[in-house]
Formats: structure tokens, C-alpha cells, sequence
């Protein structure tokens, strides 16, 4: 998995060699009102939790939102790296921990937190027969084969200098979650994220 790990951020992240100028990413309001729109028409979202360990709990934030108040008839397929029988005890605690406080179903589970540099492949291979139109790829994004696809695509990464590489791998939005290693660090609770938060927001909105 570590040399899976580096091999990944050579090639699709932050380690390719050159100097990659911080970004903040695109405005998170907006984006969040294109994920609630797309959810309110019945188009097929998916959202892909793929995370490594306690940063998984402020990313797992943004899938903590009641889509019933979107549209009933139209639940986004989530899929996440959070089996909890595999990797330490630690770590399978916290996926223990994000299942039982998400208030939303998973429709698929691709691994275990230790597994993010190969479990954006194994979401990759579930969402290519269903096909939908919109991707939601959060916590490692640069993991997740999203050349493959030709839905819209939005990432959310926790460093400012993965937003350029994530806008060369081909998504069409990039948002950067600040702090999330210091927001996260001991906790065993799903906490905050800026753009969790803005989701809820954009569904109230949208009434």
C-alpha cells in the first residue's frame, strides 16, 4: 500500500517534480448548488468516500445531508473505503465509528481506509456499468480514475496543491478542504467540513 501510495502521488499528485502554486479551488457555493440541482432533476450522482485514516471523518461530513428534502424518489449511490475488518484495530475502528454515524446508506464498499491508493479503482470499476451523471470523488481523489468517465466530475482534497493536478487528471471541479488533518486529529466523531456545510445549506436553498 506505501508504495502503491507514492507511486500515485508521482504520477496524479502532488510529487511530480515541480513546483505546484497553492489554489483554494473553485467557489464552493456554487458547486455544492450544481450537486443539489443534479440530485433535484433525477440525475444519477455518485458520491466515492475515499479516504485514509482520521481524515475520513471530516470528509464522511459530506455525505452526513437528508437527500429526501432534495428528491425522495432519487438517492445518490455512495460508495467508501470503510470496511471495518480490514487494517488495524485503529483503523477499523474509524470505520466502525463514520458507518454508524452516517445518516445516509452505502450502496458499496470498496476496502478498508489502509486501502485508498487501490480502492479508487475498485469504485472506478463498480461506477462503470452504472454510468452516472455526475461523480462526487472526496479524500484522495488523485486515486480515482476519473479519465474513465465522462460525467461531471467534482474533487474535494484536503491540500491546496492537489487542485492543479486534479483539474489535469480531467475533473471539471476541484474544491480544497482546509485543515483537515488538525480538525481531525484524535477525534472519533464525524466533524464539520466546509463544503458539508455547504451542501446543507444549497438543499435549503433549493426548497
Amino acid at each position: 500500500m506505501l508504495k502503491k501510495a507514492t507511486e500515485i502521488e508521482k504520477t496524479r499528485g502532488m510529487a511530480q517534480g515541480k513546483y505546484i502554486e497553492p489554489n483554494f479551488g473553485d467557489n464552493k457555493e456554487e458547486v455544492a448548488r450544481l450537486i443539489v440541482k443534479a440530485i433535484k432533476e433525477g440525475k444519477k450522482v455518485a458520491f466515492v468516500l475515499n479516504a485514509k485514516k482520521e481524515t475520513s471523518y471530516l470528509f464522511a461530513d459530506i455525505l452526513n445531508f437528508d437527500y429526501s428534502k432534495i428528491n425522495g424518489d432519487n438517492k445518490p449511490i455512495v460508495i467508501a473505503n470503510l470496511d471495518e475488518n480490514i487494517g488495524l484495530a485503529r483503523i477499523r475502528n474509524h470505520a466502525v465509528n463514520i458507518k454508524n454515524q452516517l445518516d445516509i446508506p452505502i450502496d458499496y464498499i470498496t476496502g478498508g481506509l489502509d486501502e485508498y491508493p487501490i480502492t479508487g479503482n475498485v469504485a472506478g470499476q463498480y461506477l462503470e456499468e452504472i454510468n452516472p451523471d455526475m461523480l462526487v470523488v472526496f479524500g484522495v481523489p488523485h486515486a480515482f480514475p476519473v479519465e474513465n468517465f465522462k460525467s461531471h466530475s467534482i474533487a474535494i482534497t484536503d491540500g491546496p496543491r492537489l487542485v492543479e493536478p486534479l483539474k489535469d487528471l480531467g475533473y471539471d471541479n476541484v474544491i480544497a478542504e482546509l485543515d483537515a488533518h488538525s480538525k481531525t486529529l484524535g477525534t472519533e466523531e464525524i466533524v464539520y467540513s466546509d463544503f458539508g456545510s455547504m451542501i446543507r445549506s444549497a438543499i435549503e436553498w433549493e426548497k
